[in-house]
């Protein structure tokens, strides 16, 4: 086939595909990462580009609004290179900036409007009394990382003692660390009888530990005394965080996040499962998407610690939902989508790094955390370690982590049950006219003036709003309520004295951001349309948690604690949760932000032994409901799409 260059702006960044390439996968070879929640299958309308120069062949009518075609925009995954060489602009609102990951600092900043600022102070204070002091990576566990170095001096072979060098070894290792299996591989055998004499049989054994069986991983001549590190990963659907440990004194020594380059494969799961499985070496390009990710943020890291290099890191335990442990080990994840959704394996095996193609020790151990079921994954089972709620003398907690998926855990102790429901996507921006990640841009502040319905607002990074994330969302959808412009039903009330209100495209719309003081060029709005999504997808979450508490018979106010976990969680206003439906009404006091617990898990897991062993028990205990089975859910979820619930009795401390 004919080959032409695609030039991308404003990076200035040119590729070769073949004619037939649409835009979105030539932007992909390029690394231009572009939204795309859908995955290429042109119905979002994200990935908007401007064909600058050269002509090119739409591969059906775009998902786009008409005055939008008119002034030759048009969806990178529809736009298919043909007979000349293009010139591609890639305006704001389709383009991957930097995700926001974590915020260590007050959200106030000079330049808002006093009510805004005390808001926001109030919202914040109230979040930090809310945070647990900061705990050890042990988090209480005892230091034993699941790869470590041991010093040996072995007994020197002698006409006495004509012992065979390998039982020579594994003779003082079953001594050393008290496990009975010990497996050497054949590449270390094969040198073994030259290493023991280097140094007169002194030597430094590197291997992992798991469950009484040890793995050699090196055996090196003399007694070294290299600094030992490992690498834990928060697999997420779309970020991906990584911690360099330093083993043996069990802390942290620095972090990385970025966006999972997976994105362009679509938003959800499903997206990239229908991809991996329909698409020509699909499921082996989404996997490399998400080793090159590691591998990035595993390169950042090392780029600020140069003393340390790649083969220091010596084992590496990763944590993420059931499809990204599928798609990070290339296993096929086809059947987790397709009734009765059966993953290929809950518990995985341990893998050498060079298997996987990921830059750090060759044969570095890697470990995945154990799944429960195709939609509650390792992240989760690590979240369960670290609140503790599966230790015995621990009260009833609820732990809930909204992502791309709603995600939760009920119980304690011995029985704890677990679900999930779709509702994240939403509140990852997808299916909203102006939604997006938490990227710089995004407004995730607001407040709506009850008398003027003038809006004020705060964005990621405090530069001009390009448009609006999931903590955004659920303030705007709480003050829309809040100031009257929408019913308990997400209704628009049109007939409003602002000019905000109006009827737009696609119906009813409330103005946002004015165009002059955007970074587009169109106003930022929200619809009546978005509502209802929203309306959806916080519905879907707390049914879900009504759900659990059915099946086990419980009331809210028996749950003790509320641990609100994940990225989106880090940011969510729990007032405002509350006050639209998301989160069940109970004392604030209850609710508990613990960050990214799933990375935290990782740590503890990489960290300790004991910490490894407790979370496999935990997977094998939990117990998963499955919210499509029955009426139950369903009947929970049609109560839940009003604000903040049909049955107002469930809400009695929000203010309608």
């Amino acid at each position: 086939m004919n080959k032409r260059f695609v030039t991308f702006l404003p990076a200035g960044v040119k590729v070769e595909v073949e004619s037939g390439t649409d835009l979105l996968t030539a932007a992909g070879k390029a690394n231009i990462e572009i939204k795309a929640p859908c995955g290429g299958d042109g119905t979002c309308g994200k990935c908007a580009i401007h064909l600058k120069n050269g002509k090119a062949k739409a591969r059906r009518e775009s998902h786009l609004a008409a005055r939008l075609m008119e002034k030759g925009i048009n969806l990178a995954c529809q736009t298919l290179v043909q007979d000349e060489d293009l010139v591609v602009e890639i305006p704001k609102t389709s383009a991957m900036s930097k995700h926001q990951v974590l915020v260590d600092s007050s959200p106030v900043n000079a330049g808002m409007s006093e009510a805004l600022s005390n808001y926001l102070l109030n919202v914040w204070q109230l979040k930090e009394l809310l945070l647990e002091k900061q705990e050890s990576p042990l988090n209480g566990y005892p230091l034993h990382p699941l790869c470590r170095s041991i010093r040996l001096t072995l007994p020197a072979a002698s006409l006495q003692d004509n012992r065979d060098d390998l039982n020579r070894l594994t003779m003082v290792l079953r001594k050393e660390t008290k496990c009975t299996d010990i497996n050497v591989p054949l590449a270390i055998i094969r040198d073994l009888g030259e290493i023991l004499r280097a140094d007169n049989f002194k030597v430094t054994v590197l291997l992992s530990e798991v469950g009484g069986k040890a793995e050699v991983i090196a055996v090196e001549p003399g007694h070294s005394h290299r600094p030992l590190y490992g690498i834990a990963v928060d697999i997420g659907t779309t970020t991906v965080a990584a911690y360099l440990l330093d083993l043996e004194k069990g802390r942290v020594v620095d972090t990385a996040g970025t966006h999972n380059r997976q994105a362009r494969f679509g938003d959800d799961v499903i997206s990239r499962i229908v991809y991996a499985v329909d698409e020509t070496d699909g499921l082996k390009t989404i996997h490399q998407a998400i080793i090159d990710t590691v591998n990035n943020l595993v390169s950042d890291i090392l780029v600020k610690h140069r003393a340390i290099r790649e083969n220091d890191i010596r084992v590496i335990m990763t944590a993420g939902n059931t499809t990204m442990a599928h798609l990070f080990l290339g296993i096929n994840p086809k059947f987790i989508r397709l009734e009765p959704y059966i993953p290929t394996a809950n518990f995985f095996p341990v893998v050498k790094a060079q298997e996987l193609g990921l830059r750090v020790n060759p044969d570095a151990p890697v470990f995945s955390y154990p799944s429960v079921a195709s939609y509650v994954g390792g992240d989760i089972v690590s979240g369960t370690l670290f609140t503790n709620m599966g230790k015995e003398d621990a009260p009833i907690s609820l732990l809930i982590d909204i992502g791309t998926n709603g995600e939760m855990v009920l119980g304690a102790g011995d029985w704890l049950v677990t679900c999930s429901c779709s509702a994240g996507p939403a509140f990852e921006g997808s299916g909203i006219t102006f939604g997006m990640r938490a990227m710089y841009g995004a407004i995730e502040r607001m407040e709506i003036d009850p008398q003027t319905y003038e809006v004020s607002y705060t964005t990621i990074n405090n530069g001009r709003a390009i448009g609006i994330c999931g903590s955004g969302l659920i303030d705007c959808l709480a003050k829309l309520r809040r100031t009257g412009i929408i019913d308990r039903a997400g209704k628009f009330q049109t007939s409003l004295p602002t000019d905000r209100m109006r009827i737009g495209e696609a119906g009813p719309e409330f103005v946002l951001v004015w165009q002059d003081d955007s970074d587009l060029d169109r106003d930022i709005i929200i619809s009546e349309a978005d509502v209802k999504n929203l309306l959806r997808a916080k519905g879907a979450v707390f049914a879900g948690i009504r759900t659990m508490l059915n099946v086990v018979g419980f009331e809210l106010d028996s749950i003790e604690n509320v641990y609100v976990a994940g990225g989106f969680g880090n940011y969510l206003n729990i007032p405002d949760a509350i006050a639209i439906g998301l989160l069940p009404d109970i004392p604030v006091q209850k609710y508990k932000y613990v960050g990214n617990t799933s990375a935290k898990g990782a740590c503890m897991a990489l960290l300790s032994q004991k910490a490894w062993a407790e979370a496999n028990n935990l997977a094998s205990k939990l117990t998963y409901i499955e919210l499509s089975v029955g009426n139950l859910f369903m009947d929970e979820f049609v109560s839940s799409l009003f604000i903040p619930h049909t049955d107002l009795t469930l809400f009695p401390n929000v203010d309608l």
